[in-house]
């Protein structure tokens, strides 16, 4: 009877000892796993994070350039105002070129340069051979051509106009070569100051125009 109970025991005890080294298994086996789970969880977190730290640097990058960018724009409202108010006819004539230049499709510091030579960007420029204004009109060539209103011809806008459609007429006949289009702006067909061209392209606003980019007449 004895031997019995005691081989119930041994048996008993082994069974137990199975089923505590089985738990003792399982609980390592679910322990490991909910570490790797963790893990996994953790290096995808990491991820995400160094994707928004990146972000946010980016972020604060553009800002701080955006904001670089709204100073030198005040700072260059505040010089345009200034620049207005210290030279309103001057402010006003370049207005004009800008409108006038975009519309015949020529750059405006093209026709800055060709108003230095012609006039030295005042509107009541007259020379001995009846040129008149910021552009040198001569009426006598053009008054019937383009219907010239006299009483006009001084005014910023009318004269600018007048000359932006004689150059383009010239430019036209030319075949889209500006040099011959100034060269016959100042000549006409009856002179042959070759010098011209040259001196529109000396003038700083040309310069300016080179390097801003390979010049083009146009915009």
């Amino acid at each position: 009877m004895k031997k019995q109970e005691k081989k119930l025991i041994k048996k008993n005890f082994k069974k137990s000892l199975i089923l505590i080294i089985s738990l003792f298994i399982i609980g390592l086996f679910g322990l490991f796993k909910g570490a790797s789970e963790f893990n996994r969880q953790y290096d995808v977190n990491s991820y995400y994070l160094k994707i928004i730290s990146k972000k946010a640097a980016e972020l604060t990058e553009q800002v701080n350039i955006n904001k670089k960018k709204l100073d030198q724009y005040k700072y260059m409202e505040f010089k345009v105002n200034a620049f207005n108010k210290r030279y309103p006819m001057f402010s006003k004539i370049l207005d004009t070129t800008y409108i006038k230049s975009q519309k015949y499709g020529f750059h405006p510091n093209l026709i800055l340069g060709m108003m230095q030579v012609e006039s030295y960007f005042n509107p009541k420029a007259l020379s001995h051979k009846g040129a008149y204004g910021l552009m040198q009109i001569h009426y006598k060539v053009w008054k019937d051509e383009l219907s010239i209103d006299k009483n006009r011809i001084f005014d910023i806008d009318y004269n600018i106009e007048l000359g932006l459609e004689v150059l383009k007429r010239y430019y036209n006949e030319s075949n889209g070569n500006i040099f011959q289009a100034l060269f016959l702006y100042n000549n006409g067909y009856k002179y042959n100051n070759t010098m011209y061209p040259e001196k529109v392209k000396a003038s700083p606003f040309y310069a300016i125009l080179n390097k801003v980019d390979s010049f083009n007449p146009f915009n």
